[in-house]
């Protein structure tokens, strides 16, 4: 092989080389992208469509939603369509398949979506179509606070100051403000008023935008210059309004809107509220595309927070986060850091431990970084990014780095020991296991292969690991076939005390060709019984939990308060007031940040690191679960708690499909009662909401006609006295503030007075609403969810300290004899469909995985048996890997199945490096000798490869941290299968060469036995 050649004989061309990819290695891993995961979750696009006049889901189903699904159902990669048809109001939600275009398929959406637009009710708003869905939680939530302010003028200052700069930073899509009250100019005639000069509504809303404009109405020369022609008619001042008229009386005196209307500048009532740490403040919450990176987008919004305090903000107001997701990544990311450098340190002590001697173990320290490096360079051209996966990747192969390169050295010692010069004992000493140690590199790295098999989403999940596996292995190739021998030929080695002729190890070595000759003798009787092990252990992989991604401790968690639909603001308010006071009170509570509507609010709690505190945050939550109960039954309302997870959920999700929406609510309602049953599920939930108390007007269309009113009329003019119409805009420095026209609330607070309110039809003449209309008493439609176009209820329970599996089978259990009327369906959802198409698909991979090496071994030792030999590696890991899952309570999840896939290429490298070196013996001794010799010569070696891979990964095994479930499966298992497969390969390896050899014999045998007859038998009959 040139390159040992190349190395020993041009070390400066190689130093240049060394240096260009530690320099190039450093530019790209400062360049390289940080994210928790690989973007692996559907893209999403939501078009949100209202409609004015509140009309009824039903009708915005029928209108709005199926008009919208089937224009944009066949655009191109969608893989889910979901969408929630409410009173007023459309949100359809497309889900892409993960890496798709999300440039164009926005373009596409728009191009369908315009295709139908023209055909929606003319009642719709514009349309907004966004790279989000409100459900995502914001990745920041900024809390506003000033002592000299109140709530209103610190919104003021958001609205016209902050917010449109935060809408406008790289990768946010949405920005809301909540707390305060919303500036409006509000304009309120008094319906007496109305009555005695005989104005309407619609005359005051009217007159109002119509005298409100700038206006460009031509041009006029005069002499040289030719002049711009404008009316100045917008309103400079609140008093401009004020002083608008209105109408002329029957005197001849201009009616003043002040005359019939109180002007002000001033709030609409409050709509929502914000706390934090139970003080009233304004809060901002920020939520990303959702194809943006979490740690780019979180810092550019703080980057321009610190600029808008210095710019716009006076120094008494304080803007800080109350919350940010980056943290919770960046976090996560730097424990995997650290466990893969002290990994790499505990496999430099191994080595050194084994080595007992500074030189040899300086050259395999050495070659850790410059294979660390190399695989940035190729991280960065294959426009890959750092997250738990890449460097899981990593931090294994850290382990594995070092491998090749103590293959190589540990032969160059030994030509030295036969008398080779330094140059020359590198020189064959390298070239003489670079087939076995390229061997083995190619096992492992076609052990990834499969991946560009699975699915897409899986695919994008893996792939990351995977490549990073394979470029470190790659790199670790290179570096132990130029790096070592260049080294070694020119450091002068000490003495070792491990040293395969002398020393303490020569004991070790003696003691197992020992048991090794045991074991030989009775290999039948041994081989036998380590079946038997196997078949014994093998189902207890149906007792382990089973994950998609696998829940992790979270410093953080939600409070749902549901009050009954159509609570009043303040109801809310108190509800969450006292959860509030509960949850402060805990030790363990960092902060509480609460946002408070209607009748859903959330109370964001933040608690301290896992290391500051005694309690897992599920046994905190369980503890508060007995006094939420009580707040429950005081205000009629539900509680529940939602662990926000960055990758997967603590959900179940039932979908339930049918046609009648009330059926649909009733399978629900029981389903979800059923599963109140199952212990270990709780806060078990319909996602869906009920309609609203409403009050119906009903109009005699006849009576209507007569006095000359529409439906339209009487809708337009019941909206502007009681919600209020937009007549125009208030402009001022920095934002446009709507004038907003409606009655005093005095007029418009009781169903008496809104039985009492008038209409103005077209000639002027007021009739009374009660003449034309009665009112009722009723509840509004709720709203109605498609999946896929069709109709759907989703049940929900969180499944607490229960694995996926184990949810879903008792989820099951108890709905056995749920009776589903004809027509109707249901199925578990969620993260159970990824866990089960990922498992199929890494199954399927594993397969393959397994076939790809046997390929490889067979074409490397040119055998069709010897394959064999080496491949009963691979269920020995698994004598190893399934009772550490059992007994470790671990479940196989996404990571487990992943360090199943990489063990199918790491534990035949040590057979491999055997049987070579077996091989090679076998020209020179007898079989058993040669087995016997081969397998103790390379027990150092194994030992050494083995155990820094292991060493390497124990940090992320033992890790606690409240990100670690995300790589502790995967290390768990890496470990488990590779030191109960190194173990027993020790004994396994040669005692199966001896049986195939055994084997080889008789057959052998018996052929020439069966051409004997045959032969003595030609010759008989000759």
């Amino acid at each position: 092989m040139i390159l040992p050649r190349l190395s020993i004989y041009r070390p400066v061309t190689m130093l240049m080389v060394f240096s260009g990819i530690i320099l190039i290695g450093y530019i790209a891993l400062v360049q390289l992208p940080v994210e928790l995961m690989p973007n692996y979750s559907y893209d999403t696009i939501s078009i949100i469509i209202r409609v004015r006049g509140g009309i009824p889901s039903p009708d915005v189903e029928r209108l709005v939603t199926k008009p919208v699904e089937e224009a944009v159902s066949d655009v191109s990669n969608l893989k889910e369509l979901i969408s929630i048809s409410e009173e007023g109001e459309s949100r359809v939600i497309l889900r892409f398949d993960p890496g798709t275009n999300m440039d164009f398929a926005s373009l596409e959406v728009r191009e369908k979506f315009g295709r139908v637009k023209d055909k929606l009710p003319k009642e719709i708003e514009k349309p907004v179509i966004a790279r989000y869905q409100q459900t995502d939680v914001p990745i920041v939530i900024l809390a506003v606070t000033g002592e000299k302010y109140t709530p209103e003028m610190l919104r003021r200052m958001i609205d016209e100051k902050v917010k449109s700069r935060l809408q406008r930073v790289e990768g946010v899509a949405n920005v809301e403000v909540v707390g305060g009250r919303e500036r409006k100019i509000l304009v309120e005639p008094k319906e007496d008023v109305l009555r005695a000069y005989n104005i309407s509504l619609g005359q005051v809303i009217q007159t109002v935008g119509a005298n409100n404009l700038d206006l460009l109405v031509g041009d006029m020369e005069k002499e040289k210059l030719e002049y711009l022609l404008r009316i100045l008619g917008q309103f400079r001042e609140v008093e401009d309004i004020r002083e608008l008229g209105v109408a002329v009386s029957p005197q001849g005196s201009i009616i003043k809107l002040k005359e019939i209307a109180d002007v002000k500048d001033s709030f609409l009532e409050p709509i929502d509220l914000a706390r934090v740490d139970a003080r009233p403040v304004v809060s901002i919450y920020i939520q990303k595309e959702s194809t943006a990176n979490t740690i780019k987008v979180n810092s550019r919004v703080m980057d321009e927070v610190a600029k808008i305090k210095k710019e716009v903000l006076p120094p008494d107001v304080i803007i800080k986060p109350t919350f940010q997701q980056a943290e919770y990544v960046q976090e996560a990311i730097d424990t995997v850091r650290k466990s893969l450098i002290l990994g790499g340190a505990l496999a430099v002590i191994v080595l050194l431990i084994f080595l007992q001697d500074v030189p040899p173990t300086f050259i395999i320290a050495l070659s850790i970084p410059l294979s660390v490096m190399l695989t940035f360079v190729l991280m960065f051209f294959q426009k890959l990014t750092l997250n738990v996966m890449t460097l899981s990747g990593l931090a294994l192969g850290i382990g594995m780095l070092v491998d090749s390169s103590i293959v190589v050295l540990e032969n160059v010692f030994k030509k030295k020991e036969q008398g080779y010069r330094k140059k020359e004992a590198a020189l064959e000493g390298s070239q003489e296991v670079s087939l076995a140690i390229t061997a083995s590199t190619l096992t492992s790295v076609v052990a990834f292969l499969p991946i560009v098999f699975v699915g897409k989403q899986m695919r994008i999940l893996y792939s990351g690991l995977a490549w990073t596996v394979v470029y470190s292995l790659l790199a670790s190739l290179f570096v132990a076939l130029t790096l070592v021998p260049l080294a070694s030929s020119r450091i002068e080695m000490g003495k070792r005390k491990f040293a395969s002729g002398s020393g303490k190890f020569e004991k070790v070595k003696y003691i197992y060709r020992k048991i090794l000759a045991m074991f030989i003798r009775y290999r039948y009787t041994f081989v036998l019984l380590l079946f038997g092990i196997f078949v014994y252990i093998l189902p207890l992989h149906k007792k382990i939990g089973r994950e998609f991604i696998g829940i992790t401790e979270q410093n953080k968690f939600t409070i749902h308060v549901e009050l009954p639909t159509g609570a009043r603001l303040d109801m809310s308010d108190r509800a969450v007031a006292m959860v509030e006071h509960v949850v402060r009170k805990l030790p363990e509570v960092r902060t509480v940040s609460s946002r408070i509507e209607r009748w859903s609010s959330k109370v964001y709690v933040k608690l301290k690191p896992l290391s500051q505190r005694r309690r897992s945050t599920n046994e905190i939550i369980s503890s508060l679960r007995p006094i939420m109960d009580e707040i429950e039954k005081y205000f009629d309302a539900f509680i529940y708690f939602e662990l926000p997870q960055e990758v997967g959920s603590q959900e179940i999700f039932i979908d339930i499909y049918g046609y009648d929406y009330d059926v649909l609510k009733q399978i629900a309602i029981g389903m979800a009662q059923k599963l109140t049953a199952v212990k270990g599920l709780t806060d078990q939930k319909i996602r869906m909401r009920e309609g609203r108390p409403e009050i119906r007007v009903l109009v005699d269309r006849d009576k209507a006609s007569t006095y000359g009113l529409t439906m339209e009329d009487i809708a337009y003019q019941l909206h502007g006295k009681i919600r209020g119409l937009r007549a125009s805009y208030y402009h001022t420095e920095t934002k446009e503030v709507e004038i907003v026209v409606r009655l005093p609330e005095e007029s418009r607070n009781s169903f008496m007075k809104l039985k009492k309110l008038t209409l103005v039809n077209r000639e002027g003449l007021q009739v009374p609403l009660n003449q034309i209309a009665e009112l009722k008493f009723d509840i509004a439609p709720s709203e109605i969810w498609h999946k896929n176009k069709s109709r759907m209820v989703q049940v929900s329970a969180n499944r607490g300290v229960l694995d996926l599996k184990k949810a879903v089978e008792l989820s099951r259990q108890a709905l056995k004899d749920f009776k589903m009327p004809k027509d109707y369906s249901f199925k578990f959802s969620g993260d159970y469909e990824l866990m089960i198409e990922n498992a199929r698909q890494l199954n399927f991979a594993l397969i393959v995985a397994v076939l790809l090496i046997f390929l490889v071994l067979g074409s490397l030792f040119e055998s069709y048996i010897q394959p064999f030999i080496i491949m009963t590696t691979v269920p020995l890991a698994a004598i190893g890997v399934i009772p550490a899952l059992y007994y470790t309570h671990t479940s196989i999840n996404m990571g487990a199945l992943m360090g199943m896939l990489m063990l199918g290429g790491i534990v035949v490298n040590n057979a491999i490096v055997m049987v070579d070196h077996i091989n090679q013996l076998r020209s020179r001794m007898d079989l058993r000798k040669a087995v016997i010799m081969g397998a103790g010569d390379r027990i150092r070696p194994i030992m050494m490869t083995s155990l820094t891979t292991i060493c390497s990964l124990v940090p992320m095994a033992l890790d606690k941290s409240e990100s670690s479930n995300l790589w502790s499966p995967l290390a768990k298992t890496v470990i488990s299968g590779l030191s109960v497969s190194t173990f027993l390969t020790l004994l396994v390896i040669p005692s199966i060469y001896i049986i195939i050899e055994d084997v080889r014999a008789i057959a052998a045998g018996m052929l020439r036995f069966i051409f004997r007859i045959g032969y003595s038998k030609g010759l008989s009959n000759g």
